[in-house]
């Protein structure tokens, strides 16, 4: 099953329906199971690439 990193629209709670938590603000790799295409289709998530931390030099 191919899996994409989505977050979910700003304002926006939507819950995965395995773990019935929402799906935290700065988005997370999900399986694209029919749920989920349904919500990237309604438009409730959008698909984004994970925020690398900038490390520093000390």
């Amino acid at each position: 099953m191919p899996v994409k990193y989505l977050v979910p629209k700003p304002g926006l709670v939507v819950r995965d329906p395995v773990t019935k938590t929402p799906l935290p603000a700065e988005g997370r790799e999900v399986a694209m199971t029919t749920y989920w295409l349904r919500r990237l289709r309604e438009g409730d998530v959008l698909e984004g690439a994970p925020v690398k931390s900038a490390k520093s030099k000390e």
